[in-house]
Formats: C-alpha cells, structure tokens, sequence
C-alpha cells in the first residue's frame, strides 16, 4: 500500500483543518445547548412483566401529569408508549412535577400508581407486575378421603390469591353411579368489540362497551359461572372485570351472587382539587357486590330477593346499600299480580350478550360540594299483568321513584358552565357535562302493551305519567346559588308516550329494532327508568340493526355487525340561559355506537 503526502496545496489543507475544527465546535456548541435545555426535563423509564419475571412486550403505558404552561385548560398532558420486546418503556421530555402511569396489556389486570415525582435532570424507575384477569378463579381439589371427583367435587372463588373465599359450595347429595343426568349445556365465549364507539360515559348501564372478554362455564347440570372483563377501544384508563357465579337454575329457586370490579375514568381531568391531591382528580376505583335468591313459597307464589352493594373510592369514598324484593303471585296462565321494591338485576335466563351488561352495572356518578356521589333511585310498584292470547299482553302499574343525587346532561362553554364548578363532572364522550340535580321524588301509573305480529316482529307501546325536572325561567336562574343545579329546576307533572318494533328479515336474518319515546318540552329527566331498562327505549328516535354475517370455515364462531343510533334527531336539547352565557342541558345525547360482537 502506499501513501503518498503531497505538501505543494498548503492553503486546501490549512481550509480542511479550520473546516474540522468548525464542524466540532458547532457540534458542541448544540450538544451543550441540548443538555442545558434538556436539564428542565426529567424521564421515567421502568419495566412491565408478569408475576412469574417473564417481560410483557406490547404494554401500553399512559402518562398524565402537569397541565402544559400556556394551555387554557385544565387537561393535564397525556402520553401513551408501549412497551419493547424485553418489557422496557421510557418516557422522556417530562415537566417536572408529579405524574399519574396507567399500565395495560391483553388478559392482564390494569395497574395504576399515582404520585410519581419527575425532577428536572433525573430519571425515575418503575416496575410493574400485572397479574392475570382470571387469577382470581381457583378450583380446590376435594379433601383426600374421596375416592374420584364424581359429584362430591367442590370448588372455591376467591377474592383474590390469598386464601381468604367469598363462596364456598359443596354438593352434600350423593348420587349412584348409574343416575341419569342431562348433559351440560355448552360452555359460551363472547368478544364484542365496538371499534367506533361514540357518545360513552363512564358507566351508564350501556352493554356497549369498547372490547369484551367473556366466558361463562357450566359447573354441574344446575349451576354456572361468568367470566368477563372490559376495555375502552380508544385506550383511554376504564376498564371493569366481573365474576358471576349462579346456582339451582333447574329447580326454580336460582341463586346469584356477583361480584364487579370498576376502573373508572372521567375525562381528561374533573373539576376537583380537593384538599391533599397533588393533581386534578380523574380516576377512580369502584365495586358492586349483589346477591340474589328467589324462593318458591307455593305453587302460585314466587319471592326474589338480595341485596346490591355500590363502593366508589374517588378523592373520597362512598357507599350504599340497596336492598331488593319482589313477590310475584300468578292465579292462573293468565293474570300475575306483581309488588316490586327496590332494583333488580338480570334475569336468570338472560343472554350471555344481555349478560355481560353486568360489567356496567353501576350507578352514575356526579359530584356534590367537590365530593364524589352516587346517584340512587328508590323504585317501587304495584302491577297487574293480564295475557291477551298466546301472542299479546298487558299491563298497568302504579309507581313512586325516589331519586338521590339525580344525574343531568349537558353541554356549553367554560364560563357558562363556571357557577357549577364542583356539582359537575366532565363527559369527554359526548364532550358534555354531568351534573348533580341534588333530589326528587315522581309518582305515577304506567300502562303497556305488547304484542307479536307472526314470528319476525314484535311491537310494545307505553303510557307514562309521573314527575320530572324542568328547566325554570332565566329569572330564576340568574338567582340560583353557586354549584346548585336544583334551585334552576322545578318538579313538573309529565306525561310520556313510547312505541318499539323489532323487526326480523326472513332471508338475510337481518334484525331492526325501531324505537321512539315522545317527551313534554323542557324536561331533561325521563319518566320511570325502570320500565325503561326493562323495554330498552331511550327518549326520542333510536335505531338498532343487527346483522348476522358469513361463517367462516376457519373460525367456527357466530358473527354479528352491529350499528346503534341513539337520539338520532338531536331532540330533547333545552337552552338555559345565565347572567347572558347561555348552556344546554338534555336527557338524552345523540349518539352512534357500531361493532362486531363474536361468539364462539
């Protein structure tokens, strides 16, 4: 090899050095700038696996934190990564301040820890360890003296991998070795993804919820047990996990006790500072515990009864306790006389898609003097149901609802919302407010009638009177007290007209459900909700259509699209004005929820 040095260009040379040393200098110069700039910064990095050190790739991680200067809002900055193939993350460029991470991965129980303090300069370290969503199902083998499984098996839920059981059961019947028993129904899986989900609270008892996992497994002949868990499709940190176990479903008498798990999330920030939080408050855990038992007193009287506890821990914690009952007496085929105190949950021979609905079943949350509250209603009713044939029905009813902490919708700009800080949450979904009305009480008769038109269409219609809160003059809403929505609301005598038709084309298997309930103007309650969950109308105009679609031979599941317009003319909105800013509050949004639902 040879070099050759050529020393006859000294000006070229003499420009490639001063070239050389201008490129470092400009090289540190920026170094030194980035590092300086970057000392206002702190990151936090840390890792994601499962109890047993194995690294969860595909993570997400939310990071909420400190409302960005210059930013007119109280939205505090959210960043979402994932996790790398070793289950690493790290999160750079952090106002320092104190931050909020929210961990999520498949099958996995969500982790949220609050209080991380970011330091300008530093490096925070985090380790999370997600356990499995079923971890809270353990099957005990039965004690030693028993020969094989048979029908002495036993098994125990528990709450979660200590020791400690919430249900414990155990056949005492032996039966012969050649007792006949009918086969076990099939075990159900459901996923139901809702991708365009639009127009969610938080939780509102809508079975419409972004990603569901469920399960529901026969345990004996008369007994199963439901497995389900949710999860928002936008990402955002909501997320509810139920466990259902129910028993003697064959003899008439059936059992049910349910427990579910809530991470609720309210938007980007609630409208609370209370005192010792270091941040906006906008998250919270809740639970609902509820048993039921129906016993069958004669051949013509039937009692269900149980009992549903509600637990919201946001800021501060809150509970309440709602006991139920209902006798049922049935003089012949025809005619049931019915005394109802008290909500009911599911029945029994419900759907596993109407089943899942338990993952939302808890009450609307609002805000009352910045304290978290429940909103309660108290139903009672006496009815008289009368068949019409073998294809119609009617039925009259007399009720009264007591409501507590009364949840109202709406919707306006910041300064017209301002004299309600701390009565009101926010409800990003359908970019609108919940607010607390404070309490009434409706008393009324309904009258409904349905009937089935051939195999394919079935149609009900009911009349409703009772009470509910109207929106009074802006005279008298220019005097309400600050955060005290009620004062501006009167109890008015309604009335209430709905009508459903759920229609089902022969060929494609196409079901349409068509529903419409007429309100008076100015209301923005509705009248009798519980009749309401149980005819599944909601005010005004809604369409739902439900369509069956191809199996395919590599995925042996049953498909269904499906497409939700709730509200679908915008009625019901009614303006208040105050002090010339002027909102508008409504019991009922407009709103459109598609998907898929898949069951196997």
């Amino acid at each position: 090899m040879r070099v050759e040095v050529r020393t006859n260009q000294p000006f070229a040379s003499r420009n490639r050095l001063w070239g050389a040393l201008g490129t470092c200098f400009l090289a540190a110069f920026f170094l030194l700038g980035g590092t300086v700039q970057g000392a206002d910064y702190g990151r936090v990095s840390g890792s994601v696996s499962d109890p047993h050190g194995n690294p969860l790739a595909g993570a997400a991680v939310l990071i909420s934190g400190p409302t960005l200067p210059g930013v007119g809002s109280l939205a505090p900055q959210v960043e979402r990564i994932l996790t790398d193939a070793n289950g690493k993350f790290t999160a750079e460029h952090l106002l320092p301040g104190w931050y909020s991470l929210r961990v999520t991965s498949s099958t996995r129980v969500p982790e949220v820890r609050s209080g991380v303090h970011v330091v300008a300069g530093e490096t925070v370290q985090e380790k999370f360890v997600l356990s499995d969503i079923f971890a809270s199902i353990r099957f005990q083998a039965p004690p030693a003296h028993l020969s094989t499984w048979g029908d002495d098996w036993k098994w125990v839920l528990r709450a979660s991998a200590a020791t400690r059981p919430v249900l414990r059961f155990k056949d005492e019947k032996k039966a012969s070795a050649d007792a006949w028993k009918p086969p076990l129904p099939p075990a159900e899986r459901l996923i139901g993804l809702s991708p365009g989900s639009v127009g969610r609270a938080a939780v509102d008892g809508d079975q419409g919820m972004g990603g569901v996992l469920a399960y529901l497994r026969p345990l004996s002949p008369d007994s199963d047990l439901l497995v389900a868990s949710t999860m928002p499709a936008d990402g955002s940190p909501a997320t509810s996990i139920a466990t259902s176990y129910r028993r003697n479903l064959t003899t008439g008498e059936p059992q049910e006790l349910t427990l579910v798990v809530h991470q609720l999330s309210f938007g980007d920030g609630a409208m609370l500072l209370a005192s010792g939080l270091r941040a906006p408050w906008n998250q919270a855990r809740a639970m609902t515990a509820s048993y039921q038992r129906t016993r069958r007193m004669s051949s013509t009287l039937v009692v269900t009864s149980g009992i549903e506890i509600d637990y919201l821990n946001a800021a501060s914690s809150v509970a309440t306790a709602r006991p139920h009952v209902t006798a049922e007496y049935r003089r012949d085929s025809s005619n049931t006389i019915t005394v109802r105190f008290g909500t009911l949950s599911a029945e029994r021979d419900s759907t596993l898609l109407e089943r899942v609905g338990l993952l939302s079943a808890f009450p609307q949350v609002t805000l009352g003097g910045t304290r978290a509250q429940l909103e309660a209603v108290n139903h009672s009713e006496v009815s008289f149901d009368h068949k019409l044939g073998s294809s119609s029905r009617a039925e009259i009813a007399a009720y009264r609802d007591g409501f507590g902490n009364t949840a109202v919708r709406g919707f306006g700009g910041p300064r017209a919302l301002a004299w309600l800080a701390g009565s009101m949450l926010p409800d990003p979904a359908y970019k609108g407010v919940t607010i607390n009305a404070g309490d009434y009480h409706s008393t009324g008769v309904r009258a409904t009638f349905t009937t089935n038109i051939g195999n394919r269409v079935e149609t009900a219609i009911s009349y409703t009177t009772g009470a509910a809160l109207a929106a009074k003059p802006a005279e008298a809403l220019d005097h309400a007290l600050p955060g005290n929505l009620r004062e501006a609301l009167s109890t008015d005598r309604s009335e209430s007209v709905a009508a459903k038709v759920t229609a089902r084309l022969p060929v494609s298997k196409t079901q349409i459900t068509t529903s419409y309930e007429w309100m008076q103007r100015g209301r923005v309650t509705s009248l009798d909700p519980y009749e309401q969950a149980s005819l599944q109308v909601d005010p005004f105009l809604g369409i739902q259509i439900r369509q069956p679609l191809p199996t395919l031979a590599f995925l042996p599941a049953h498909i269904e699209a499906l497409a939700d317009f709730r509200n679908l003319l915008a009625q019901g909105y009614v303006p208040v004005s105050r002090g010339g800013e002027q909102f508008t509050l409504t019991p009922a949004y407009r709103s459109f929820r598609g998907g898929f639902s898949v069951e196997f």
